[in-house]
């Protein structure tokens, strides 16, 4: 008696791959299929865009604590991480000066944190495309965390500085 190899699935018509009988979307290119009868073979047609893994809140919101902008990047919005961070730099380092400084500099923060999980929360209900994490957000994490390995190695920066980069140590400071 000779071996028999039997065919367990058909070809995603999208993008090749094999898929099984009972399934009704492509694994490989994450395309739904509206006929199972067109699972033969291959087409040139390209796959709608899909999303593989969308922001999470809580990380978008630990990541806004962290440094303004962070949240930003995190969410794909290159250019208003780059606007709350480069605002909450000039209003920290006081090359913008007016008698509300510090109020300015809190709310920056926390319009940068509210804005961060309020994109995160759309992007996960799929109203507004996400592209992926934005690069400045590792060079934002290397810099902070430069001067905070700086700070713990060596004492200096001091906690006055320290607080113009970390909003969370600029409110506990004061």
């Amino acid at each position: 008696m000779g071996s028999r190899k039997e065919q367990i699935g058909r070809h995603c018509p999208y993008c090749g791959a094999m898929v099984s009988y009972d399934e009704y979307f492509c694994r490989a290119c994450h395309k739904r299929f509206s006929d199972l009868n067109e699972l033969d073979a291959p087409s040139t047609d390209q796959p709608e865009e899909f999303v593989v893994s969308l922001p999470k809140l809580w990380l978008s919101a630990l990541l806004s604590c962290i440094g303004v902008g962070a949240g930003q990047f995190y969410n794909g919005n290159t250019i208003k991480g780059i606007t709350f961070f480069l605002a909450f730099l000039l209003v920290s380092f006081e090359y913008i000066v007016t008698p509300y400084n510090r109020m300015l500099y809190i709310g920056i923060w926390a319009l940068a944190t509210a804005e961060a999980l309020w994109s995160a929360h759309r992007i996960g209900r799929c109203e507004i495309p996400y592209s992926g994490i934005s690069y400045p957000l590792y060079v934002e994490l290397a810099l902070l965390g430069f001067v905070a390995s700086l700070h713990v190695a060596t004492g200096q920066p001091d906690l006055a500085y320290m607080a113009k980069l970390f909003p969370s140590i600029g409110v506990w400071v004061g």
